[in-house]
């Protein structure tokens, strides 16, 4: 498998008109079909997999809402961040009037080659590329 990159012409007069490439998704996978696909390598049952995917989904959210910071080992780290107003003066800040939203941040996982330094991506090394 690789993924599609589709090319864009901008459209912001800065860059006159210049090319970039975007990551197409082709396709969503959910809950149930993650759960079938690691059945089929475990010894675990869809059902329970999918029980215990749930379960997961929940748990971060509780540990998320509490303002901490969730780290799944070898996958990557989450944690909420807002979007907020400026004010000139502290006081005058008002969370329900400021905040214009809330947003969950993923960080994908990265250790460093002790050899030669670089990052190394579990998520996101050795992905094809290529252009539709």
């Amino acid at each position: 498998m690789s993924l599609r990159i589709k090319l864009f012409q901008s459209r912001n007069h800065k860059v006159n008109g210049r090319w970039y490439g975007r990551a197409v998704s082709t396709e969503e996978v959910h809950t149930r079909e993650l759960a079938r696909r690691i059945c089929a390598n475990t010894t675990l049952t869809e059902a329970d997999m999918y029980a215990a995917i749930k379960a997961l989904v929940e748990e971060m959210r509780l540990v998320l809402q509490s303002g901490n910071t969730v780290v799944l080992d070898e996958f990557g780290r989450f944690h909420l961040a807002i979007s907020s107003e400026m004010v000139d003066n502290p006081a005058d800040y008002d969370v329900r009037r400021h905040v214009r939203r809330l947003f969950c941040k993923f960080t994908p996982s990265a250790t460093r080659s002790p050899i030669d330094r670089h990052l190394q991506r579990y998520l996101v090394d050795e992905t094809e590329l290529r252009t539709t």
